[in-house]
């Protein structure tokens, strides 16, 4: 799996189809056929950032 947003594969895994990209600090979830991207403020809550339609390599 790869960032919707640096393209980078340095993901985590943090919590049910929540991810986190350690290259660009961002933390995105996976849902039906859409992604949602979030930044992650100072104090921990998430800001959303993104919305946009799920390719196939993402699903699953």
């Amino acid at each position: 799996m790869n960032c919707p947003i640096c393209g980078k594969n340095e993901i985590g895994k943090v919590g049910t189809n929540q991810y986190f990209c350690w290259e660009c600090l961002m933390e995105f979830s996976v849902n039906s056929n859409k992604i949602v991207v979030y930044e992650v403020a100072d104090d921990g809550s998430l800001i959303p950032y993104m919305e946009k339609l799920c390719p196939a390599e993402m699903r699953n």
